[in-house]
């Protein structure tokens, strides 16, 4: 790759981790001595630059967030397709399920296209929606930070007991007692029963969206293949109500349990308990990472990546902070629950959260739990551990010495 260099695209875009992750990446790359540029994909002369270094075929790998860094809208009208002007590969972290509208990426024809996943769950979905790429997902969770200026994260002042760091979603869910959003439009009653179907299915058991509707239409005897692509279409409703009610659930836990939480993000206002929070509104990524190092727990849902895991999973480990989180088989695989973590499910939860009080009440317990997670979780689960095999995959698949 002599004299080519490594594009990492950036903004700070609708989703508040967007940003910190990509740059996150870049310091990666700069860190193992890869000739790497970061571009601020709302900087015109940014912009302008790396595709002026994409013409003279100086790129030879970018690297963005879903779609960022694929495709320009021109001055005069049209769009500019990255992968088209220089067949630059590129590879695509998806923040999601790929079924979530809010990002983009794995629906462009990118010839040389790596889509990152954070649940294997993804991994079968392009079977079913991309084909043509299915065979070029690579999965990879999100991987966690250390907040900025904390050389020894055991030192920092705990003064958070248990910190909650995530927005209820999508608030007017839950407004109305938690209406299914498919109950609401023209959506056929056949479909509607399936869906709540699938819904009452994802409310007990740690499953994600996908696994949900292979299990309930195989109940019901639909077998073959095409009726799980007739039903891709209404993950998205699926994925936007049981976020919502699995976020809300888990706080309700806490509460119910006398157990008192900080929640650093807007929105929880409007829940019925929000009397019982301690509600500080929204943070950014950065702070995030600090409210991290001063909590002896962070608790989290999993939204629905219940074989993989979010980048606050790793966030907490790598602050010092014990992880009591929904249950993901991913986790469960890599750590050990009641040595490194704590885990919950939608059967037990009342009973495993409790854990908590014991927790607050036994330092050394705490600490240690907290010492195992971060070892585990700064040897395996930082950027640079990402970035490397996002290098060799790049390498298998097409080639690129980087």
């Amino acid at each position: 790759m002599s004299g080519k260099k490594i594009v990492v695209f950036g903004n700070n875009g609708r989703h508040p981790a967007i940003k910190a992750i990509m740059l996150a990446v870049w310091q990666a790359l700069e860190d193992m001595g890869k000739d790497v540029l970061y571009c601020d994909c709302m900087d015109n002369d940014s912009v302008n630059d790396v595709l002026d270094l994409m013409g003279r075929q100086e790129i030879a790998l970018g690297i963005g967030c879903g779609g960022g860094g694929m495709s320009w809208g021109k001055s005069g009208g049209g769009t500019l397709f990255t992968y088209e002007m220089s067949d630059v590969p590129h590879v695509s972290i998806l923040m999601d399920m790929p079924y979530n509208k809010c990002q983009g990426g794995p629906e462009l024809p990118c010839s040389r296209h790596i889509c990152i996943v954070i649940d294997k769950a993804a991994c079968e979905y392009f079977h079913y929606a991309y084909p043509a790429k299915a065979d070029k997902v690579l999965f990879l969770p999100l991987a966690g930070m250390t907040a900025e200026g904390e050389h020894d994260i055991f030192a920092v002042d705990k003064k958070y007991d248990v910190a909650y760091i995530a927005c209820p979603w999508m608030y007017g869910l839950f407004r109305e007692g938690m209406e299914r959003p498919w109950r609401n439009n023209e959506t056929h009653k056949y479909i509607v029963s399936l869906l709540d179907d699938a819904a009452d299915y994802l409310e007990a058991h740690p499953e994600n969206v996908l696994s949900a509707l292979k299990f309930i239409l195989k109940e019901k005897g639909f077998e073959g293949e095409a009726y799980l692509r007739k039903m891709l279409p209404y993950c998205w409703d699926l994925l936007l109500y049981i976020k919502t009610w699995r976020r809300v659930k888990g706080l309700e836990l806490l509460v119910r349990n006398d157990i008192a939480v900080d929640v650093f993000a807007a929105g929880w206002e409007a829940v019925p308990f929000a009397d019982k929070l301690r509600l500080h509104g929204g943070v950014s990524y950065e702070e995030s990472l600090h409210i991290c190092a001063q909590s002896k727990i962070l608790f989290q849902d999993q939204g629905e990546f219940n074989y993989g895991a979010n980048d606050r999973t790793f966030n907490a480990m790598l602050n010092g902070a014990v992880l009591v989180t929904e249950y993901s088989r991913y986790l469960d695989e890599n750590f050990i629950n009641g040595q490194d973590l704590f885990m919950y499910n939608w059967q037990q939860g009342e009973k495993q959260v409790r854990v908590i009080h014991e927790l607050l009440q036994d330092d050394c317990r705490r600490v240690a739990v907290a010492v195992n997670a971060y070892g585990k979780a700064s040897r395996c689960h930082t950027w640079r551990n990402r970035v490397q095999r996002i290098l060799e995959a790049v390498h298998m698949l097409y080639g690129v010495d980087i």
